[in-house]
């Protein structure tokens, strides 16, 4: 079984994997509460296993082959440790040659489908051209670098770069009036550095703090340089003025996330950048709409289906728009550009929302799924437009 990410290189992957027994199943999932103890989770995904079976035996195959193919799937629902830390979403993939699980941020609607290729189109909203951060923890047991965007969160290695625990600094001193900090998300910050004279225990306790924070600046400049990427800064609210005086990372954002980090959940302490910077994520999404507005009427913008497919398959597709839960069928030849289209799915259809989606990205255009509110046009019932390059 492999954990996958989400992300662009994880959904061109699983598209290459082409086998006449794809299976792919889609369940809301829950972290905690009643649906957790009455095993709702569970539940719903032995009810896909079991459709899946029979749409299998439905083909006629045989009962040893069937047995193998649902086989690790039957296997997680013997699992109880697995359905005790869950996300919001569970995706399931699974052929005779591979089988990978996606636990997702996001809840996904209740399904499966046994096909010819993986059903993809749930996890488009996973490429979409968000921005990457990173997050500085400094807590007492040590400093944490982590590198996110809006849906995933990973820790760096900083071993050979990063100054030993905080630890060893705070010992010498009586810090723990400043480290009782509870975790409070944004701003709120309770302590101001300060060099007065009047109370030199506290002015030695700050540049103590200082020098060991121009040693984490130093390496949090060798391991990301100057590159336009914010950096959050995540702490008690006493370390944050000192940390930001020493500071020569230009990207640190101003506003940072306060409190006791050292013992919440690196997905918690992501919900909370997250919010930091939400504004942050919409501009570009935005700006890519404002691109789009500003192109109506020209030959850079269409939304015709059979155009689209020719411009993804050639590449001209820059911006690709549509709106959720869009779906159209059929069929189309990427080199006679041959081109079927219907409205519900027949024997031998594929997905042109992802065939488009797919090709797009494959091409390095940018794939953005919107709600009905925010999606740009709403001349054309297909509900899927683009912005080209040329």
């Amino acid at each position: 079984m492999i954990l996958v990410n989400s992300g662009k290189e994880t959904l061109l992957d699983l598209a290459e994997k082409v086998h006449d027994q794809s299976i792919s199943i889609f369940i809301p999932t829950h972290r905690r509460g009643k649906q957790v103890n009455e095993r709702q989770d569970q539940i719903a995904f032995k009810n896909h296993v079991q459709s899946v079976r029979l749409a299998l035996e439905s083909r006629e195959l045989r009962s040893n082959d069937i047995n193998e193919l649902v086989e690790p799937m039957e296997a997680l629902l013997d699992n109880p440790q697995f359905w005790r830390h869950q996300r919001a979403g569970l995706a399931v993939f699974r052929n005779p040659d591979h089988f990978s699980i996606f636990q997702s941020p996001i809840p996904f609607a209740d399904s499966s489908r046994l096909d010819s290729r993986f059903h993809l189109q749930p996890l488009l909203p996973f490429v979409q051209a968000f921005t990457t951060y990173y997050i500085l923890q400094i807590g007492k047991k040590g400093v944490c670098l982590y590198q996110a965007d809006p849906f995933s969160i990973t820790l760096i290695d900083t071993a050979e770069v990063m100054p030993s625990g905080l630890d060893a600094v705070t010992q010498y001193y009586d810090f723990e009036e400043e480290l009782q900090g509870r975790t409070k998300g944004r701003g709120g910050m309770a302590a101001v550095y300060t060099s007065d004279d009047s109370n030199e225990g506290q002015k030695a306790k700050d540049h103590l703090l200082a020098d060991y924070f121009r040693l984490v600046n130093e390496a949090i400049v060798k391991l990301i340089g100057t590159r336009n990427t914010p950096l959050l800064l995540a702490s008690v609210a006493y370390y944050q003025p000192i940390y930001r005086q020493v500071n020569t990372y230009p990207y640190l954002h101003e506003g940072g996330i306060t409190g006791n980090f050292d013992h919440v959940k690196p997905e918690e302490m992501h919900q909370m950048a997250n919010e930091v910077l939400r504004h942050q994520f919409e501009e570009t999404q935005q700006q890519r709409l404002n691109q789009y507005q500003n192109s109506l009427g020209s030959n850079l913008v269409s939304s015709g289906l059979r155009q689209l497919l020719e411009a993804a398959v050639t590449g001209r597709i820059e911006v690709l728009f549509l709106q959720e839960d869009t779906k159209l069928w059929g069929q189309f030849d990427e080199v006679t550009l041959a081109t079927t289209i219907h409205d519900e799915k027949q024997d031998g259809d594929e997905s042109l929302v992802e065939k488009i989606a797919l090709l797009t990205l494959r091409h390095g255009g940018e794939v953005y799924v919107l709600d009905e509110a925010t999606f740009p046009t709403k001349q054309d019932s297909t509900n899927i437009t683009a912005l080209y390059r040329f």
